[in-house]
């Protein structure tokens, strides 16, 4: 040993054993850090370079904020647009619902602001005289009324006429008179025939004393019930219960007779008809009396426009008359004041 030692190889062996312990020193860092890898795992082999579009995988492929599907956003548009088509379809009804109000707030400012004509159809059922249909009274807030005095003929009183001057005194409106002219039966004539202010003598004085006393017959119920009126209308029209006779120098003659009872009274006096009507019964007689007109089952319109047309007998045009079943609906005619005209023809209660 000593002889190796001192032969020169104390160098070669200091380096060898740095050497070695270099190589236990790396064999312990590298048993430390590397993981352990057992036979059973298969490391992964290089992949082949293959030309075409990356493919990524798919976590990375998602947004973090993911798009609705085609038919998550069909349904979203038609959901919207149901809902605009109930508004629209919710507006319309809205629409056509207050268009319906205002029609019908119009025709009953129309129908129940004007004037009424009340008088024996408006009695009860069970009233005394003639049948009534028991048609109802005028809505509250009209104007002006005019008042029926008789039962449908001459010689007759409205069996209702208390209960409608009530009525006309409660709302305080304007209210006239009219009544039924009619042609004299022959009982009437034996009756008045020397009775009145003509010649009893003659026909035609029988006539017209029948006609003068139906017209004071009124005048007495008028007095009787308190009904004040500046104005009297009188209804020529054909009757059943009463009919006009075929002559028509007679009725107009008979028509006259209640002219001039009225006016002696203190009336004035204007007449109800239509042109053919007053044709048919007294032909072509004319006293320029105020007139009021009617159109029967028409509308309001209509029977405004015969304020301007069809004259019955020479004479203004002061109301315009239509009605229905139930009720007879009235109207002035168009006139410079219709207060005046009021003033002039109604009584204010």
């Amino acid at each position: 040993m000593s002889g190796f030692v001192r032969g020169g190889n104390v160098l070669r062996i200091a380096v060898l054993l740095t050497v070695a312990a270099l190589l236990v020193t790396w064999q312990q860092l590298s048993s430390s850090t590397a993981p352990e890898v057992t036979a059973d795992v298969v490391l992964p082999t290089k992949q082949p370079v293959v030309p075409g579009p990356t493919l990524l995988p798919a976590e990375a492929s998602e947004s973090p904020t993911p798009r609705p599907s085609t038919d998550r956003h069909r349904a979203g548009k038609k959901k919207s647009a149901r809902h605009v088509l109930r508004h629209r379809q919710a507006r319309q009804r809205a629409s056509r619902e207050s268009s319906r109000l205002a029609r019908k707030r119009a025709a009953y400012r129309w129908n129940h602001n004007g004037g009424r004509d009340i008088g024996w159809p408006q009695c009860p059922h069970h009233a005394k005289g003639r049948h009534s249909p028991g048609q109802p009274m005028p809505h509250p807030g009209v104007r002006f009324v005019i008042v029926g005095l008789t039962n449908g003929r001459a010689f007759t009183s409205n069996p209702c006429l208390a209960r409608h001057l009530r009525w006309v005194r409660s709302h305080h409106v304007h209210a006239a008179a009219y009544a039924f002219a009619a042609f004299p039966s022959r009982a009437d004539l034996r009756r008045y025939r020397g009775r009145g202010p003509y010649n009893g003598h003659r026909f035609l004085g029988r006539l017209m004393n029948a006609g003068d006393a139906g017209a004071r017959y009124n005048i007495r119920t008028m007095r009787r019930h308190g009904f004040t009126t500046p104005h009297v209308w009188l209804d020529v029209e054909p009757s059943s219960s009463r009919p006009w006779s075929g002559r028509r120098d007679w009725n107009a003659a008979v028509i006259r007779s209640w002219v001039r009872a009225y006016r002696t009274a203190g009336y004035t006096v204007g007449f109800y008809s239509t042109r053919a009507l007053w044709r048919h019964i007294v032909g072509a007689l004319r006293l320029g009396l105020p007139e009021w007109r009617t159109t029967g089952p028409a509308s309001g319109r209509s029977a405004l426009h015969r304020c301007h047309q069809d004259r019955i007998q020479g004479g203004p045009a002061v109301i315009a008359q239509w009605w229905t079943t139930r009720r007879d609906y009235d109207r002035l005619c168009p006139s410079p004041s219709r207060r005046a005209t009021l003033k002039r023809f109604f009584h204010k209660w």
